[in-house]
């Protein structure tokens, strides 16, 4: 009900918050960049509305900053950007945490994670940084964890469509399932091999490609690559090509 109240009753983003988003986002965000004016402000209004029902917090960090939330918000906005729904109901508290750090039962250090039996969602800032500093890798821990967000919350209703149309959805995953395999038959070519890990992985991996490695994407997988566009309604080798 919050949700609904923000998304349809706020309209407008105070003017010195809609000033700091256009330069955060300009500083950070190549997707915003590519936007034309208008695009740009429906972007931050969602921005707004998101960051309305989000809740941050740091132990290591003296605050979690106005910069911290946009950015990481704005991978929300920016995977459903061509969605009708961009608000989570679950999923809304985040930890920030100043870099990679440990979790118990594991042997690497995190750049961000979900835990899932509590709604959490954890990142390093100093790596979703760097996946905005260096946009073009397709390493971005920020939209990474945001699919599995997504992912979930989209699960929690398994009639009616939230964030993706079911039956885009399907078409999707079927390609993908047959990728994951060919990854764990050790000759993948493309995409990142965490994805062969199980099929949310291979979802978060896919996002972070499409987004970062459009043209490639959709020249080495163009099947797969497709039911993204239609999946997500939007198509980033378009906005690419639209600016130059």
């Amino acid at each position: 009900m919050k949700a609904f109240y923000i998304k349809h009753i706020h309209r407008f983003v105070p003017e010195d918050i809609d000033k700091d988003y256009h330069i955060i986002l300009l500083h950070y965000n190549a997707y915003y960049s590519l936007l034309d004016k208008n695009l740009q402000g429906k972007f931050r209004l969602r921005l707004y509305h998101l960051l309305s029902i989000l809740s941050f917090r740091s132990a290591e960090l003296p605050s979690v900053t106005r910069e911290m939330r946009a950015v990481i918000g704005s991978s929300i906005i920016q995977i459903t950007f061509g969605l009708n729904n961009y608000l989570p109901t679950k999923f809304t508290n985040i930890v920030v945490k100043p870099y990679r750090y440990m979790y118990p039962g594991f042997g690497e250090p995190f750049l961000g994670h979900i835990d899932f039996d509590n709604a959490m969602i954890y990142f390093s800032w100093k790596d979703v940084q760097e996946g905005y500093i260096y946009p073009y890798d397709a390493v971005n821990v920020a939209l990474h964890e945001m699919a599995h967000v997504i992912e979930a919350e989209d699960g929690f209703d398994q009639i009616f469509n939230w964030f993706f149309k079911k039956i885009e959805w399907v078409k999707w995953a079927e390609l993908a399932f047959d990728k994951m395999h060919i990854i764990r038959s050790g000759n993948n070519r493309f995409l990142k091999d965490y994805g062969g890990i199980n099929m949310k992985e291979m979802f978060a991996v896919c996002i972070e490609t499409f987004f970062e490695q459009p043209e490639e994407f959709n020249k080495r997988l163009p099947e797969i690559y497709r039911t993204l566009t239609e999946l997500l309604n939007q198509d980033p080798l378009l906005m690419q090509q639209n600016t130059k």
